[in-house]
């Protein structure tokens, strides 16, 4: 009986020491590992661990001052008058927050603005009168009815919906082309965009040589410049 509790007690005791070294060793390990880092870390050249620097800052202190000042204020929301996280209205720099300008959508269209179709325009058409040809293009997406009723000098008509059928014939002038500027109507006309997009994806035209004059005849007529009746593209 005595001999058998010896046993137990010799057991117990080696089991304890087995622990008791298991973790010496282990925190030991873990000394010398963090003493190896620290070590390596002062003699790297670069890009070494700054101690002294919060790497994981709070929520509050990631934000801009101006940011802080909504938070604090209980304006984080967006629509209470954080522009800077809506994206598409800039301030108008006037001081006066309800005024705002809105920026260009963010669709990968380029858009010209009158001076520089009319710029385009005048340059296309000299370059047209001394050689017979123009890296200008523009091209109508309206009807044949509006086309014929008016459009700018020098365009070419390619509705948008039967763009497809059309192409093929106007594909070589456009593929010479250094500025394809594509216009409809202006204002609530979308025709110029889907036809623009449809000339890069579908049609295999350089996107960076496409161009949508947003104004578009309507602004054209307004500002009284040149117009051509008919179908005769000049």
């Amino acid at each position: 009986m005595n001999s058998d509790l010896k046993t137990d007690e010799s057991e117990s005791a080696d089991d304890s020491n087995c622990v008791k070294s298991l973790l010496t060793g282990t925190l030991l390990l873990l000394v010398i590992s963090a003493a190896i880092g620290l070590t390596i870390n002062t003699l790297r050249p670069g890009n070494k661990i700054d101690l002294s620097r919060d790497y994981f800052p709070s929520r509050a202190s990631s934000l801009e001052p101006g940011q802080r000042v909504l938070q604090e204020n209980g304006t984080s929301n967006p629509e209470e008058g954080d522009l800077s996280s809506q994206g598409n209205e800039v301030s108008s720099g006037d001081g006066n927050s309800d005024e705002s300008i809105e920026t260009v959508p963010d669709d990968g269209m380029q858009r010209l603005s009158f001076e520089d179709v009319r710029d385009h325009f005048e340059t296309g058409e000299a370059e047209f009168e001394s050689s017979g040809e123009s890296i200008v293009v523009f091209v109508d997406a309206r009807v044949k009815d509006q086309y014929e009723d008016g459009h700018i000098p020098g365009s070419v008509w390619l509705y948008h919906y039967e763009s497809e059928s059309l192409i093929d014939d106007l594909k070589p002038q456009l593929e010479m082309a250094f500025f394809v500027i594509v216009y409809c109507n202006g204002g609530d006309c979308e025709d110029s965009l889907h036809l623009a997009s449809d000339l890069g994806s579908l049609y295999g035209l350089p996107p960076e040589n496409i161009y949508v004059y947003e104004g578009g005849f309507n602004e054209w007529k307004e500002m009284q410049m040149p117009i051509t009746v008919g179908t005769e593209v000049r």
